[in-house]
């Protein structure tokens, strides 16, 4: 902690000294920013009365990444809000948490309410329609959403019509992605050198090493060998692609009415080929005057996509023999590339096209969103909204007796899977403001239900007759193999809610919120809870003591404390569910059985309930050249929903229980400076820093739950934790004695095996000697903006670090110390004349898993910083674009996760934002773009 925010220190105090205070913004700008507009739940509230933790990003940071997800676009720019990309495949979502997870078996994401409707998704959005992202994230913004809002709330306001001159825009851009950062299979000597080794660690004094003959005796092998066919895998999987993003606009209306309506389209092609991306988008905003009381309108959005992927290749690419012909003289692909051996398939084998592996989802969604705002008198207003999220999808999978999924069951495979799900959300807000001089006061109440279900039907069966006809014949497959499913689930909520808002001179500041919320899912007599919140503001700066500070714009604390609540557990989990069992008899004659489900139900499961203390501070000084908003938050969970496991002697495995307690307690600073000011050049800067402790305070009995390494619960630790055996180093040869004193199930170390802590000081390494290592969750975050611009040019940097996770490196357990089959290049292997601490000795016959406290090599420092994007663009000046009746033209290069510096070198070929998987790696992106207003 210490460290971290000596670093931020320096940076703030860096950028001050940077500034040129010989010419300032006018004084309006601090006005303005004053009463800038939040969007909070249920309403709004200008920015010098709120009172809990929300912070803004505006559609010009949005469209500065080039992303199908706009959640993307906030990764680094909202303090407290941790994002990172899923994986590396065209439309891959997003991880999302704010504050740090809180629950273990409950949910842990946030509420999305889009244009007032809950339950949404941003990946459903085009960036280009997005207004403003509002991001809650202490219980007084979040408590009127009650058990919606436990993990934090996004509000996504789209684009509205306004009135005037109609106005058509365009944006998009088309670029490449590629450049991946892999690591890279052995090749040549070095694949040679590991396999030689191998067979020299077993040799006894006195004896030679054999011939090449005789090491690479497998089949085809030496004969590959010696006509120098070897094959770099990777190389030949990963491709480099294209994206595009194309959306126009049209804005408009009059006094009475205003439209807004867009028109996108999104193609991204993926790394593998015959894996992409396209989608199209049309959104309608409509808003209408009726009378002057009576104002209504909707806000709809229809998408339509095709998502095509298929089993990633790359775990096969880095553990296959690099040797081989990948193609034939046609340039078709050699399922087995290396003569004589038919047990080694072709990691391209898929690359034969759909006919040997497909697997398609067409998808449509609906949301749409439509209200009534009625005014019957000056400051009471009445408004409901009525929405509906509709998804419709189509999955079609088929795999040939030759794709890499079938290759080990000798039979193609066909499967089709139908989706239906439905969202309702009708909320109704009553709110009545009241300004009577010093004392102003806003009263808010409202009702809301959600209703949401979803079905689905599946059907599958082997043996295609016609291989050509993939999963649209099933009537084509084995008949016997022929398997139909259906299933249903569904799940409400119904809320009641008000919240007083007062302010005193606009000086003091007040807000009550009490929401009552009755999940369905939760059991009879424990559905309803309430949740209270309270927030105060004090702002300082209007104090006559405070006025002789001149410097000071703006100054204001704010303190909150409130318990939200999470029902999020299946749908199902209260109850307990029977399931056919076919394995009875009356002598010869079959019957049915039934037996429980796996997970019995538990009719006393109430609500995990989280109460968080935020303590905040808004200032602004040297007018409004720096602000600074600093937030300081506490959050204890208790009654966890946690997935207990029961004794096997109980007949079932698992049962939802009400115990345990986490704590989340972090910082989280967003700093902007307008640090340089002339007539033609303009130099700002936004910083964002979070710091969160996440742990474990309390589990059954008092008792960690110790299970496999990334499933282990442990307290004083964060929920995600990594629990195994910790590696000092490799032994070496002058350490030969200390090695033989310790042993591994009976058997002594000795140089070059791994050297594992032995933490009970027994000289037996077992499971006594395991411990926690990590966790996922970063010690902190850090993103940095800077936007320079001069005449017509400008130039965006946005730097992000994420610093202190640890990761599951996947890829890390390819080094085949064997030599037998492929491997990636990067394991420094020890051996007598190699003494490094890295991986140790390689020894024929042995794999990965064979050497002891061989979890410890996977487990490593993940913390990296990179620039993740830089934006160069021009905008045509005002005297020529009015000539050519443009009413503004820019044109733009951008670059993205174009550079990233790993802490760990083990990780010089790899961007471990993605977490440690070897599957579906993260691209770099380059693109030029184009942004015209007629």
């Amino acid at each position: 902690m210490r460290t971290s925010l000596t670093i931020l220190l320096t940076i703030c105090c860096a950028a001050t000294y940077a500034q040129d205070t010989t010419h300032h913004p006018p004084d309006s700008m601090k006005v303005r920013d004053l009463n800038e507009t939040i969007v909070i739940g249920y309403g709004v509230v200008k920015k010098r009365d709120l009172t809990g933790a929300v912070y803004t990003v505006k559609k010009d940071v949005i469209m500065q990444a080039p992303v199908a997800n706009p959640l993307e676009s906030l990764q680094g720019r909202v303090p407290g809000m941790d994002i990172t990309r899923s994986n590396g495949t065209p439309g891959a979502g997003a991880d999302v948490l704010i504050r740090g997870t809180r629950s273990i078996a409950g949910s842990n994401g946030p509420l999305y309410i889009i244009d007032g409707l809950q339950g949404g998704s941003m990946s459903y959005l085009n960036p280009a329609d997005i207004e403003s992202v509002e991001v809650l994230k202490d219980a007084s913004a979040t408590a009127i959403y009650g058990s919606q809002g436990a993990n934090g709330v996004v509000i996504i306001t789209t684009r509205k019509g306004k009135p005037g001159k109609t106005r058509v825009s365009y944006n998009g851009y088309y670029g490449a992605n590629g450049y991946t950062q892999y690591p890279p299979p052995r090749l040549g000597d070095s694949y040679l050198q590991l396999r030689r080794e191998a067979w020299r660690a077993t040799l006894n004094p006195g004896q030679t090493l054999p011939d090449d003959a005789t090491i690479f005796a497998n089949a085809g092998e030496y004969d590959a060998i010696g006509k120098g066919q070897w094959v770099n895998w990777v190389d030949l999987l990963l491709h480099n692609s294209s994206q595009q993003s194309h959306s126009v606009s049209v804005s408009g209306g009059g006094d009475k009415t205003k439209a807004f309506m867009s028109f996108g389209y999104y193609k991204e092609n993926g790394a593998l080929k015959y894996t992409n991306l396209t989608r199209y988008s049309v959104r309608l905003n409509l808003d209408q005057e009726v009378s002057r009381f009576v104002k209504a309108g909707i806000q709809s959005q229809i998408n339509y996509s095709t998502l095509n992927k298929r089993k990633d290749p790359m775990s096969v690419a880095l553990s296959t023999t690099p040797l081989g012909i990948p193609y034939d003289a046609n340039g078709n692909v050699n399922i087995y590339p290396v003569a004589g051996n038919t047990n080694t398939l072709s990691p391209l084998t898929d690359d034969r096209g759909p006919a040997v592996a497909t697997d398609q989802t067409i998808g449509t969604t609906v949301l749409m969103n439509g209200y009534l705002d009625i005014t019957p008198v000056k400051g009471l207003s009445f408004r409901s909204n009525l929405g509906t999220f509709i998804s419709f999808n189509r999955v079609g999978i088929f795999q040939a007796t030759t794709s890499l999924n079938r290759a080990n069951d000798g039979t193609s495979y066909s499967e089709v899977t139908n989706g239906n799900s439905r969202f309702y959300n009708w909320d109704n807000v009553l709110t009545y403001n009241l300004d009577k001089g010093d004392h102003a006061i806003t009263l808010t109440a409202l009702s809301s239900y959600t209703h949401k279900d979803a079905d689905t039907s599946n059907a599958y069966g082997i043996k295609q007759v016609l291989g050509t006809q993939l999963f649209y014949n099933l009537n084509a497959t084995e008949a016997t193999s022929r398997t139909i499913r259906s299933a249903y689930k569904g799940a409400a909520t119904m809320s009641f809610a008000g919240r007083i808002n007062y302010s005193y001179k606009g000086r003091y500041l007040l807000q009550l919120t009490e929401r009552m919320d009755g999940a369905s899912r939760l059991a009879v007599g424990h559905k309803w809870a309430g949740f209270p919140s309270v927030s105060v503001g004090w702002r300082l700066s209007e104090e006559a003591f405070m006025r002789n500070l001149r410097q000071l714009d703006d100054l204001k604390l704010r303190v909150s404390y409130g318990v939200a609540g999470n029902s999020g557990i299946s749908e199902y989990g209260t109850q307990s569910g029977l399931s056919q069992a076919n394995n009875m008899s009356f002598g010869e004659i079959p019957a049915p059985g039934y037996i429980f489900n796996s997970t019995i139900g538990n009719t006393s499961l109430g609500w995990e309930l989280s109460a968080t203390t935020n303590v905040g501070v808004d200032l602004s000084f040297l007018n409004s050249r720096i602000s600074a908003t600093i937030d300081a938050y506490n959050t204890r969970t208790t009654k966890l929903l946690l997935l207990r496991t029961l004794p096997v002697s109980t007949g079932v495995s698992s049962v939802y229980q009400n115990i345990g307690a986490t704590n989340n307690k972090g910082i989280e600073i967003a700093l902007n400076m307008v640090n340089v000011v002339h007539k033609q050049f303009k130099w700002t800067s936004t910083l964002t820093f979070t710091t969160n402790r996440e742990r474990i305070t309390d589990l059954v009995g008092g008792k960690d739950v110790i299970d496999k390494e990334t499933n282990s619960l442990l307290q004083g630790h964060p929920v995600k934790s990594f629990y195994t055996y910790r590696k000092l180093g490799i032994w070496q040869t002058g350490e030969a004695d200390k090695a033989a004193a310790l042993s591994f199930g009976g058997t002594p170390f000795k140089p070059g095996t791994l050297r594992i802590d032995d933490l009970n000081h027994d000289s037996i390494i077992n499971d006594n000697d395991r411990t926690y290592l990590g966790s996922p969750v970063p010690k902190w975050s850090l993103g940095w903006q800077h936007t320079f611009t001069y005449r017509a040019f400008d130039l965006g940097i946005f730097v992000f670090a994420r610093w202190g996770q640890m990761i599951y490196g996947e890829f890390l357990g390819r080094y085949n110390p064997g030599g037998e089959g492929g491997g990636p290049a990067f394991p420094d292997y020890w051996t007598p004349e190699n003494p490094t601490n890295d991986y140790p000795r390689p020894r024929k016959g042995s794999k990965f898993g064979d050497y002891a406290g061989y979890q410890s090599m996977l487990y490593i420092d993940g913390s990296y910083f990179k620039i993740k994007n830089v934006t160069l663009g021009y905008t045509l000046p005002k005297s020529v674009s009015s000539r050519l009746n443009i009413g503004s033209l820019r044109v733009y290069a951008t670059a993205a996760n174009i550079f990233t510096k790993s802490r760990n070198h083990l990780l010089s070929y790899y961007d471990p934002e993605r977490g440690g998987a070897e599957s579906a790696p993260l691209n770099k992106q380059v693109v030029v773009g184009l942004n015209v207003d007629f």
